[in-house]
């Protein structure tokens, strides 16, 4: 009855691996959003990407994660855009969270500029303006990328040109060598 049973489950699971690879490749991942600077962001497949999803309990991780995969890749044309959990400042709270996000996004881009102009690389507005940052404040887009709400550590997933996810990342390094891959890919 046993060997009846696992047979049945092998059986099973061949049906299901053949149609998982019968299956159409699932459309490329796109996001379109507004970051809070009112700039439109438009992540797709043409370039890489980095989400990098944060949380105020996390604030200070969130930021130096954000500013060290920064630093590593100053070099690269990569979109950069940090995701904040704001759900719990809704209503009257939104306009001053927004104040907060806004406020932390220009003096963000600034210290980026400098960076920039420091180690020599392209400092254009066109090449600062390629990081963005994003208040969640209905959680749509932490959902749609399976991350929990208000999470201990940041994390990050990369975009690929292909329109792929890769990760979530808790360390810049795989970030970075997820990127490598990603602007690689066709």
């Amino acid at each position: 009855m046993l060997a009846t049973y696992s047979s049945r489950i092998l059986a099973a699971a061949a049906v299901l691996t053949t149609l998982a690879a019968a299956a159409p490749r699932a459309s490329a991942v796109e996001l379109h959003l507004v970051d809070v600077l009112g700039n439109r962001v438009d992540v797709t497949a043409s370039a890489p990407a980095v989400l990098i999803f944060m949380s105020k309990r996390a604030k200070e991780a969130s930021a130096a994660f954000a500013r060290d995969v920064d630093q590593r890749l100053l070099a690269v044309p990569v979109e950069s855009i940090g995701i904040v959990d704001v759900r719990r400042y809704g209503g009257i709270l939104r306009k001053l969270a927004t104040s907060y996000l806004k406020r932390a996004a220009e003096d963000a881009r600034v210290t980026r500029r400098e960076r920039r102009q420091a180690h020599g690389v392209d400092a254009s507005p066109a090449a600062v303006d390629r990081w963005h940052l994003i208040g969640d404040f209905d959680g749509t887009i932490f959902s749609r990328f399976g991350v929990a709400p208000d999470p201990e550590q940041p994390l990050a997933f990369v975009l690929d040109r292909g329109g792929d996810v890769h990760g979530p990342f808790h360390d810049v390094e795989r970030v970075v060598a997820a990127v490598s891959t990603a602007s690689a890919t066709p």
